[in-house]
């Protein structure tokens, strides 16, 4: 429950990891981690973003937006658009340290795809690609030498002791070449919509080149098959929910509503259902902290509710993510929490286990006289940061960002995402591109965690599923409630917001199992404010002194 302002868990805030999808549709599994530590709070921006230029490329099936709804392809582009005329590397070199949790793909002289890209970047591309296992061990590792390459992932900054003396010693403001209209120059960055940038700045200053995500993690899943085979249109309303669970619930035939795992992931739909801020709430400059709320009490009351219906899947509340995703598959809950780039994985799935099975997207609905919402809780995976350069080779390696963040529907985003053709890939009837067994190898270089473009959403497979995706990423990012902490630091926070945080969350669980009465939680709550939340409170309080980023 912690709230860290720069850290895997900013990226992905959500209760379980989730699986982000890459334009191509392909999910990767990824999870959260802890806050960092920092000298002092950090003041809320005054920069200037970059100037959002979107893409004038192949016409999509169905419209992107400037608020991050990601445009739409039934099929893949025919008239892609070359982005990058000239090669960012004159013959010179370029070090990139990046995580991977694919395995490790065949090296440059044995990979057709990687040799094709550094054709194309015009020189070498020296890349360091560390398991994600290993991830943490390297990253301090460089950092203790004073070896940073050109580029470097940064997904968790707790592995970084005081990140802004860090980034103003060791890396490179890249506030002056990317900020307003200076964006330009690079044209793939400038179509990165300004609500990613804004995830990238820290005290004032545009230091990550970032991998942008879907916005938001969305509120869950429900398989249409099973609503309709009970008879049962979408809830218009929380009461209805409740009363479509039990009608959903039917253990003779090993069937429940929802599929529940470890930590109540359940309870991240509820939460969005009664419209409990995200993290923080900004009222008028103090802040209340999401569960100080009358929604998060209202929530966790209606989770108690479900659970004492018995509409969960026995024993769920233990089970782990895995478990979580195959029990919703087999049908055995019509409900589950996940990230919504794992959309089209149970789309794929379930669809070979039943034709007639639907999943589609969970859009919160209000208690009467309530207001739904959803969170900003998947806007990056993490970002890159470049380590100090003089102004020229700074620019270079923004050309290098540049050809990294080409989008959906250029020829550089073809080779990136599927290498060769007719070596890594081939096309199908429709000119859909399919890697082949060698593709499926060489194709784990991790580029999607250089720099990447804003999300595409393509499944040739799939294309209706294309559809309602746009559909419910339209509606979910239309409810989207910011944390108004979310660019700041506070130092109690990364020190001990963690810990302080689970204390509470423990006893929140304990409450919704029915183990405790809800009462356990407003003790618990004192318990937080005294400490450490209530100085939590007034250090992001000191932070908000300042102005949004413009």
């Amino acid at each position: 429950m912690t709230t860290p302002s720069l850290s895997r868990r900013n990226f992905l805030r959500s209760a379980v990891g989730v699986a982000v999808m890459s334009a191509t549709g392909v999910p990767t599994l990824v999870a959260c981690s802890n806050g960092s530590t920092a000298a002092g709070p950090a003041r809320a921006s005054t920069v200037t973003l970059p100037t959002y230029v979107a893409f004038e490329g192949p016409k999509p099936d169905l419209a992107g937006t400037a608020d991050g709804v990601p445009p739409g392809y039934l099929t893949y582009p025919k008239d892609l658009v070359t982005t990058v005329k000239t090669p960012p590397l004159a013959g010179g070199k370029v070090s990139v340290m990046t995580d991977i949790f694919d395995p490790l793909p065949p090296a440059k002289d044995k990979n057709a795809a990687w040799q094709a890209v550094e054709k194309q970047l015009g020189g070498t591309l020296d890349l360091t690609i560390v398991p994600d296992s290993d991830w943490a061990t390297k990253f301090q590792t460089v950092l203790a030498a004073n070896e940073l390459p050109d580029l470097v992932l940064l997904s968790d900054s707790s592995l970084v002791n005081n990140l802004p003396a860090f980034l103003s010693a060791k890396c490179t403001d890249l506030t002056p070449y990317l900020s307003g209209d200076k964006v330009k120059d690079y044209p793939n960055l400038a179509n990165i919509p300004q609500v990613i940038w804004q995830a990238c700045v820290v005290q004032d200053k545009i230091y990550g080149l970032p991998i942008p995500r879907s916005i938001t993690g969305g509120a869950g899943f429900y398989n249409k098959r099973l609503f309709d085979a009970a008879g049962i249109e979408y809830p218009a309303t929380a009461e209805d929910f409740l009363a479509a669970c039990k009608e959903l619930t039917k253990p003779q035939q090993g069937q429940w509503a929802i599929v529940n795992s470890k930590g109540n992931t359940f309870f991240t739909m509820v939460q969005q259902m009664f419209g409990v801020p995200n993290g923080w709430k900004d009222d008028g400059g103090k802040l209340v902290r999401s569960f100080e709320t009358p929604e998060y009490k209202a929530a966790l009351e209606f989770a108690v509710q479900l659970v004492k219906a018995g509409v969960t899947v026995p024993g769920s509340d233990g089970i782990d993510g895995t478990a979580r995703k195959n029990a919703f598959r087999a049908g055995k809950g019509a409900l589950v929490y996940d990230g919504f780039p794992a959309y089209s994985g149970y789309v794929k799935d379930m669809s070979r286990l039943d034709p007639k099975n639907d999943p589609r997207a969970f859009v919160p609905m209000a208690p009467k006289g309530g207001k739904a919402n959803t969170w900003s809780d998947n806007i990056l995976f993490a970002y890159t940061l470049m380590k100090k350069a003089d102004e020229a080779r700074a620019k270079e390696l923004l050309q290098v960002a540049n050809f990294f963040a080409a989008p959906f529907g250029s020829t550089e985003n073809l080779l990136l995402t599927y290498g060769v053709e007719g070596v890594d890939f081939t096309r199908d009837a429709k000119g859909n591109p399919t890697l082949t067994s060698k593709g499926e190898a060489e194709m784990t270089v991790p580029w999607k965690y250089i720099t990447a473009p804003p999300q595409a959403l393509y499944n040739a497979q799939f294309p209706t599923y294309v559809e309602r995706a746009h559909e419910d990423l339209t509606k979910l990012i239309g409810m989207v409630v910011k944390d108004p902490t979310a660019s700041l630091i506070s130092p109690t926070n990364d020190k001990s917001g963690g810990d302080i945080g689970q204390a509470l969350t423990d006893v929140r669980n304990d409450v919704i199992a029915g183990r405790k009465p809800i009462s356990a939680f407003d003790t618990a709550l004192a318990k937080w404010k005294k400490d450490g939340g209530d100085k939590i409170r007034g250090e992001f309080e000191s932070a908000l002194g300042g102005a949004s980023p413009r």
